[in-house]
């Protein structure tokens, strides 16, 4: 027993097993081919996963850009048409005067249509107002419209009948003094 007793403690502290117990301890700790053939698939199908997602992203922000732009320009057309600077009359495809503020040139220019209809309410005119970007309809063109009730520029009133007005028509006064 005592033989086997320091065979076994020779055999545990000899330099060979130590060096064979350290190579197996290193392959173990190292990837094999395969996993890192697999991590670098993985991380190629992330990067291309992520480049489409940064790719909507642009795409989608200048979408909302560009109906912001489409937005705000039908609205300064159609407060133009309010106000009386443009007759709310029927145009088609009309593009804007860039020469007063800048419409990015160097894209499409943005045009306008303007339809209005009459309303049932009498001295009423349904004015709409589309604005799109002039570009080929592959390309989804951005396109906005606004409709709005205004008052009918050519309406008139009709005239009352001027005897019956007449009782009405008729306004009084009072002053009042006071006494001392």
């Amino acid at each position: 027993m005592n033989l086997q007793r320091s065979i076994r403690e020779t055999a545990k502290y000899s330099p060979n097993r130590e060096a064979a117990a350290g190579a197996k301890s290193s392959r173990r700790a190292a990837f094999t081919l395969l996993e890192v053939i697999l991590a670098l698939a993985i991380l190629a199908g992330a990067l291309a996963v992520l480049g489409e997602v940064g790719r909507l992203a642009l795409q989608n922000a200048a979408g909302a850009r560009d109906l912001a732009r489409a937005q705000l320009l039908a609205e300064s057309k159609m407060a133009e048409i309010d106000a009386g600077i443009s007759a709310p009359d029927p145009v088609d495809s009309e593009a804007f005067d860039t020469t007063a503020e800048s419409l990015d040139a160097d894209g499409p220019a943005w045009v306008y249509s303007i339809a209005s209809d009459s309303t049932d309410e009498v001295g009423l005119l349904s004015v709409r107002v589309s604005v799109t970007r002039d570009q080929p309809a592959g390309q989804h063109p951005v396109k906005f419209s606004l409709t709005r009730w205004l008052p009918d520029p050519n309406y008139m009133p009709p005239n009352q009948d001027t005897s019956s007005s007449s009782g009405t028509s008729s306004s009084s006064s009072s002053s009042g003094t006071a006494g001392s």
